[in-house]
């Protein structure tokens, strides 16, 4: 007996020891789990409307995919999730960005979560960066694509400001790789490639860089003694610029800096360019392209930041650096100086006032034919199915048929009641664009579903970034994870959508980052306009593809509005007939007189024009001042910026400003 308890007492030893081994064992396993990857989070300066946030992600651990959740946390409306589809083979890294609409984020105070979730929805890794929004300050921001970095990194001026347009910045400076580089394009003011074999990259970064570079953005191309590399892969592109050698050093100068730099201390490339100005401060050679501009550098900035003192005759290394930068924004449109301006998050009130009207035009049910079924089965029911079966002398079954008849008449409702059931998401949209170019494609979205689960739809192609309009409401949760908008990429897909309390929850998103594909051909033409207390005149042409359902012109702070216009059409202003005159306050009076009116008559389709018309002088109106002429017109033949199962509403507003 004792001997079998000694066996049981060794038995139980064993197995608690067991026990304890297996569940170090995973212990150890569930901690390897939990930190596999190593997450990082930067700020990308950005003149646009977002905050470009870089993330990198590298896996420590075996093969994963899953989802990159970024959350932004102290947010005090319904928080937003930004997820990013992603496989990470074991050992690799990846780098993507993050854009988030800067009228979507209510503080920049807060901090932003970075979490790891499998295809379980299961947290694997998370890591918090301290007010990284709040990181960024109002900067140039300066692209490097270099193989040597490290040397390129006095470009910032150690620090001193640039005057550009109007305003004195810092330069901040962005490393900048070959997988990355379509991705931080658009946060970008200024482009340096110097020292880099440009022929590796693909024929769709190099149409992304024509595009940027069109779109405002600032190019400078270094060369010297790696003229033919950095030149070669813009090989009959755009550029009309090549390499046919290089002049060594002491040979005769062959590009001037007059007085200011001795150029005979550099190599310099052998340039065949067309169309370029050259610069007698730098030697640089320079002309617009778009928006932007182009100057080429016969000499290597690499090179350049090697030189003693003695190659600045006139100047410092700083000043002559910041003559180059200079000398290439010069022909260069601005376009920094609206990205700042708060436009749209001053007017997300409007207009997510004047998208709620445009659903509400739209959305009307018509429950006529439901009420005559309701009624008729009330009268059935009752004294008619007791009239019946007494003549049938059946009336000992009247508690039995009366039941049957509710069964009957609930299925007959039912299936009446589907026609007005809301079986797909409603989405009702207004793009609005710009026809003297320069600017990406915003839409403004109002969606809701008739559910109560989470919902969420794809976006058309195109689309690069989206936010919120909403900045109003409170979302309490105890859920750290918990979110109420959702915002993914998918490769190049974009999607969003909500998880909502209740059933019908409207909601406002905000779309931007449109390509060229999704824009209209042709423009609009005003000529000769002239407004007084007489009226106004003048001609106004519609250029493009579109027909006006009606039209405003807005010279200063006078608005007037018209009916259709055509596409190819022109009108004399002094000859049509004008609808709606103001010329006082422009939104307010267009919102609470014009619209309400429109709504009251119930008129959907011109309520929901007049809507769609109203969100593009909005839009628009933040650019005005009292000496600019601005025409938008609204179509409602416009493709729809939904490419998912749903019900959309879709109107364009195209404007351009004199």
């Amino acid at each position: 007996m004792k001997r079998n308890k000694g066996l049981f007492a060794v038995l139980v030893l064993v197995l608690l020891v067991g026990g304890i081994l297996s569940g170090a064992g995973k212990m150890t396993v569930r901690g390897e789990e939990k930190e596999p990857f190593s997450i990082h989070a930067e700020m990308l300066p950005s003149d646009k409307e977002t905050y470009d946030i870089r993330v990198t992600v590298e896996n420590l651990g075996a093969d994963w995919e899953g989802t990159v959740r970024l959350k932004m946390d102290g947010d005090y409306r319904r928080p937003s999730a930004y997820d990013t589809i992603l496989s990470l083979a074991r050992g690799s890294r990846k780098q993507f960005t993050v854009r988030v609409p800067r009228n979507s984020v209510e503080s920049s105070e807060g901090d932003v979560t970075i979490g790891l979730f499998n295809k379980r929805n299961h947290k694997v890794a998370e890591k918090q960066f301290k007010r990284l929004l709040s990181e960024e300050m109002d900067a140039l921001s300066m692209g490097i694509l270099s193989d040597e970095y490290s040397a390129l990194t006095y470009l910032d001026m150690g620090g001193q400001t640039l005057y550009y347009y109007g305003t004195y910045y810092p330069i901040r400076l962005v490393e900048l790789h070959q997988d990355d580089l379509t991705d931080s394009l658009d946060g970008l003011t200024f482009l340096v490639i110097d020292q880099y074999h440009t022929d590796v990259l693909t024929q769709e970064q190099l149409q992304e860089i024509e595009s940027w570079n069109d779109g405002g953005g600032v190019l400078i191309i270094g060369t010297g003694t790696y003229g033919e590399d950095t030149l070669g892969g813009f090989e009959d592109s755009y550029l009309e610029a090549g390499c046919t050698g290089v002049y060594k050093p002491d040979d005769v100068a062959q590009y001037g800096a007059g007085s200011y730099a001795d150029m005979s201390l550099l190599p310099l490339a052998k340039l065949q360019v067309a169309g370029y100005d050259q610069n007698y401060y730098t030697g640089s050679f320079s002309m617009s392209v778009g928006d932007g501009s182009v100057s080429i550098l016969p000499y290597a900035l690499t090179q350049l930041g090697c030189v003693d003192a003695d190659f600045y005759l006139a100047d410092t290394q700083e000043g002559f650096v910041q003559q180059i930068l200079e000398e290439a924004s010069c022909y260069a449109a601005s376009r920094y100086a609206a990205a700042f301006s708060g436009s749209a998050q001053n007017l997300s009130y409007t207009i997510r006032r004047m998208l709620g009207v445009l659903g509400n035009s739209n959305s009307r049910l018509q429950f006529g034919v439901l009420k005559a079924v309701i009624v008729l089965y009330v009268i059935l029911v009752g004294p008619v199915l007791y009239l019946v079966l007494k003549g049938m002398k059946k009336r000992e079954l009247y508690w039995v048929a009366v039941p049957l008849m509710a069964f009957v008449g609930i299925g007959v409702i039912f299936l009446a009641g589907r026609g007005f059931e809301v079986v797909d998401t409603r989405v009702y949209s207004v793009t609005v664009e710009e026809l003297s170019g320069g600017g990406d494609l915003k839409t403004y979205l109002y969606c809701y579903d008739a559910g109560h689960n989470e919902w969420g739809l794809r976006m058309a192609e195109g689309y690069e970034y989206a936010g919120t309009l909403e900045n109003y409401s409170y979302y309490d949760t105890m859920h750290e994870d918990a979110y109420y908008y959702h915002i993914k990429k998918d490769g190049e897909v974009l999607s969003l959508g909500v998880n909502p309390d209740a059933n019908f929850e409207d909601t406002y998103f905000y779309v931007g980052g449109a390509g060229d594909s999704t824009k209209v051909d042709g423009t609009v033409r005003a000529e000769n306009i002239t407004a007084d207390w007489m009226g106004i005149d003048g001609t106004i042409t519609n250029e493009t593809d579109r027909d006006f359902v009606y039209f405003a012109v807005i010279v200063g702070d006078r608005l007037y509005l018209y009916h259709d216009l055509p596409a190819g059409e022109s009108c004399r202003l002094r000859e049509k007939a004008v609808f709606y005159e103001d010329n006082g306050d422009i939104r307010n009076n267009y919102q609470y007189h014009l619209l309400s009116d429109a709504y009251e008559e119930g008129d959907r389709e011109k309520t929901g024009a007049l809507a769609a018309l109203g969100i593009g002088i909005c839009a628009a109106d933040a650019r005005m001042d009292h000496d600019t002429v601005m025409v938008i017109g609204v179509t409602d033949d416009w493709p729809k910026t939904v490419d998912d199962t749903c019900s959309e509403t879709s109107y364009g507003c195209l404007y351009r400003v004199w």
